[in-house]
């Protein structure tokens, strides 16, 4: 999900396009307006980059720890042989 500051961004952009009237109601429309924004973001099973960052890390580590394996599997099969 984006961070906090992003839906506050994109809430107070939003909320100041509203007519005069409307802007009484700012504080409550702009926290609607993030939770819609947070909702719909869930819905799409948007991640932050940190946890990309993370889940990319974990995937080097298998793909390395993968590859020893096999060139290990590798050596006892010739052995075998």
């Amino acid at each position: 999900m984006l961070n906090r500051d992003t839906l506050n961004d994109m809430a107070t952009k939003i909320s100041e396009a509203l007519p005069e009237p409307a802007r009484k109601m700012q504080a409550q429309f702009k926290s609607q307006v993030e939770d819609m924004i947070a909702q719909g973001l869930k819905d799409l099973h948007v991640v932050t980059q940190d946890e990309f960052d993370r889940q990319a890390e974990k995937l080097s580590k298998a793909e390395a720890k993968l590859a020893d394996l096999e060139a290990r599997l590798a050596t006892l099969e010739k052995t075998d042989s």
